[in-house]
């Protein structure tokens, strides 16, 4: 690991113990054995530290990997029900550490929430993160009506949010009611909304 990485790893990781983000140079130095000097020389301030956990940790999770969800294949149905699935598990997995161990990412995103809503454009990712997957769920909708899978009598918009929506409920119970697995939950929920969407003779 280099030691930029250990530095960011071994700050989050007090952030976690203390659940909250404020953390001294003094406390990060104890816990990497590193000297303040050593630290000050990869970042230039604390804030930079802070800045750099929160891109990372925070912000890239918000992301989706993107390329994997558009390497599925399948008719409507199935591109719908795995996109869906791996958008579950990239959430619920969160990001990879190599000095942090079984951590719940729900407790991550609780220590670095205050600092991601005052992260420069973080409104706007989240924004841009929802717009590219309705252009994505979109497309597969759109193909799906084309081959009379997905219903034709309502709007494609409304499909798309409706899906939309479903995916952001079930992270909402994983978020906030601390429900064991995203993955199952929709594979629960999954039946009744094909059936509200799929094509009808």
């Amino acid at each position: 690991m280099n030691t930029k990485k250990l530095i960011l790893e071994k700050t989050l990781k007090l952030m976690i113990e203390k659940q909250n983000s404020l953390v001294s140079i003094r406390e990060i130095s104890a816990e990497t054995g590193m000297a303040i000097g050593g630290i000050y020389h990869y970042f230039s301030n604390k804030e930079e530290i802070y800045n750099e956990i929160t891109e990372r940790y925070f912000i890239n999770y918000i992301n989706f990997d993107m390329d994997k969800l558009r390497e599925i294949n399948g008719n409507s149905k199935e591109k719908i029900h795995d996109a869906m699935a791996e958008m579950f598990k990239q959430k619920q997995t969160g990001m990879e550490f190599e000095t942090i161990d079984d951590v719940d990412y729900r407790i991550i995103m609780d220590v670095l929430t205050s600092n991601g809503f005052t992260y420069e454009n973080s409104q706007e990712i989240y924004k841009g993160v929802i717009k590219e997957l309705m252009e994505f769920f979109t497309e597969i909708v759109e193909e799906g009506q084309e081959n009379r899978q997905i219903r034709q009598d309502l709007p494609t918009e409304d499909i798309v949010e409706s899906l939309i929506r479903m995916y952001l409920g079930i992270q909402y119970q994983w978020d906030i009611y601390w429900i064991d697995d995203m993955v199952s939950t929709f594979e629960d929920n999954f039946d009744l909304e094909w059936e509200k969407i799929k094509f009808k003779e």
